[in-house]
């Protein structure tokens, strides 16, 4: 049950489903682990394979970020389940402070209804809050979804970084990098409908 104080809104996806978007709990964790073990097992979108990855360890992973004054996390929920993710992450070091650092998970089934953009939406607030002044993010550069999603958001193309993973098959990835900066106003613009900034 979603309490008032972790509320940010509730919401209908695009094909009529209603959801919710709020901010994270300890208790969270596990069900998060199990989102990103999810979306892993697809072998697209995350980098880590699943062999890797060991639940209880992430999920202990993701409850101190969840506890972390560095970090920022939001979840969709429908129906009592965690169905995607955005975490913002910003480092210690005084030097890069004002950077954050951003990941978004959708789940499968949950694509192209809204969520992701809610989402990166929600990031950016708490990155306003928080005083961040750049959001930084990568995507494998075939996730043409999640790149407009980030393009209309107002991230910018920095680079890609070539043959960055290797995948468990011996191929590798090239990893696009993009950002974000909030005094440019462009997620301003999105929000009230102006269109691509």
């Amino acid at each position: 049950m979603t309490t008032t104080s972790t509320l940010i809104s509730e919401r209908i996806t695009a094909d009529g489903r209603p959801w919710v978007l709020r901010h994270a709990r300890p208790a969270d964790a596990e069900p998060l682990a199990q989102l990103y073990a999810a979306v892993r097992a697809e072998g697209r979108w995350l980098v880590t394979p699943a062999a890797a990855v060991s639940p209880p360890s992430e999920a202990f992973f993701i409850a101190e970020l969840i506890r972390a004054d560095e970090s920022a996390v939001v979840v969709a929920e429908a129906g009592g389940e965690i169905v995607g993710n955005a975490l913002v992450m910003s480092d210690r070091d005084v030097s890069s402070r004002h950077v954050g650092v951003l990941s978004v998970t959708v789940a499968d089934g949950w694509r192209d209804v809204g969520l992701g953009t809610a989402l990166v939406a929600a990031a950016q607030d708490s990155v306003r809050e928080r005083g961040l002044t750049r959001l930084a993010l990568s995507v494998f550069p075939d996730n043409a979804r999640a790149i407009a999603v980030y393009t209309r958001a107002g991230f910018v193309r920095e680079g890609i970084r070539r043959r960055q993973f290797r995948q468990a098959d011996g191929t590798y990835r090239d990893e696009l990098l993009m950002a974000w900066f909030p005094e440019s106003g462009a997620a301003d613009r999105w929000r009230a409908g102006e269109g691509t900034p």
